[in-house]
């Protein structure tokens, strides 16, 4: 890949491993990111730039994409009252739901089957059942139903919790509208020029 890996986005999201509470399922999640591909870490999240908002875009909008995801998947936990192991499986499928994002071998834009060849991924790697499986399975059916793998949408659209969960994360993180990322606060200045042009938009009825 031409593009630099930015190293402070990978600690970044190396360092949010710990989250996970389950040793095991930390050291999967570790060993699948240690084999990711090159363009993993470097490409945006959107090759078109048609589907994310900007900051998923450009160098690494992949990873801070995956950082955005972890944030709102421990609140979807939190808000339905999930079980650790359960959190555990979410967080660890948020890790790794996009590892083939661009298909294999790594190609410009995104793969619409990445689901499929990503959970045939994780089959490489070593960890317990059913842990393993219900990984695989959040990462397989994260699209829901605009997975592009045949045979696959009529089981998407009927997730278990802890898939219906990596779904509604991945696309609460991926709308164009929802702007944001952990830790920065939106100006004040640009809140009261949204306000101001909100109004302006409503004295025209």
């Amino acid at each position: 890949m031409s593009e630099q890996i930015n190293e402070k986005l990978r600690k970044m999201l190396y360092s949010r491993i710990n989250e996970i509470d389950d040793l095991e399922i930390r050291k999967f999640v570790k060993e699948v990111l240690d084999s990711a591909p090159e363009g993993f870490w470097t490409t945006p999240c959107s090759g078109t730039g048609r589907y994310h908002p900007p900051e998923n875009q450009g160098n690494g909008g992949l990873i801070r994409h995956l950082i955005k995801c972890l944030v709102v998947a421990k609140d979807l936990c939190r808000y339905f009252g999930v079980s650790q192991e359960t959190k555990d499986i979410v967080l660890a499928a948020i890790f790794l739901h996009d590892i083939k994002k661009n298909g294999e071998p790594w190609k410009e834009n995104t793969d619409m089957n990445h689901g499929k060849m990503g959970a045939e991924f994780l089959g490489k790697f070593e960890l317990k059942e059913p842990y393993k499986t219900k990984i695989k399975n959040c990462v397989r059916y994260h699209l829901y139903r605009f997975t592009g793998t045949m045979g696959d949408v009529e089981r998407a659209s009927n997730p278990t919790q802890e898939e219906k969960i990596t779904q509604l994360t991945d696309l609460f993180c991926a709308r164009k509208y929802a702007s944001w990322l952990p830790g920065f606060e939106v100006p004040q200045e640009a809140i009261n020029n949204f306000s101001n042009k909100f109004q302006s938009s409503l004295d025209l009825y």
